[in-house]
């Protein structure tokens, strides 16, 4: 039994850190860099722009002007026979005139080609209720 102490033992100390240092003042001739110093080699930030509703960037802008409406042309052309039960002779023509006109004036190369296709798409069905 007197192998064991009668009192646990305390608890081991916490070592407190030491105060830190300043950093030394600087020297006499010395500028300290401005307050968004870069490396050299980094190129400069820039901030995002925005872009409006007619930009470049997106695929509505292939949509616009004589490409969307040759796909609205081609969409009536499909859509009202089988609502109305009537077709249009000459718009599916129409719609592909436009077709072209956007992609060869205006470079609207997937516009023009969605509207191509919806036109001969439409230009089948009006064939099909003229002479089926």
């Amino acid at each position: 039994m007197s192998d064991q102490p009668s009192s646990p033992p305390p608890p081991p100390q916490e070592s407190t850190p030491g105060p830190y240092s300043s950093p030394p003042p600087p020297q006499a001739g010395y500028q300290p860099p401005p307050g968004t110093y870069q490396p050299p080699g980094t190129p400069p930030p820039v901030l995002p722009t925005r872009m409006g509703a007619g930009g470049t960037a997106g695929i509505i802008s292939q949509f616009t002007g004589s490409a969307g409406w040759a796909c609205l042309v081609g969409i009536i052309c499909i859509v009202v026979p089988f609502v109305f039960n009537r077709v249009f002779f000459f718009l599916p023509i129409i719609g592909l005139i436009l077709a072209a006109q956007a992609i060869f004036r205006s470079k609207q190369m997937i516009g023009g080609i969605v509207a191509i296709v919806l036109n001969v798409i439409g230009g089948i069905i009006t064939l099909i209720g003229i002479f089926g």
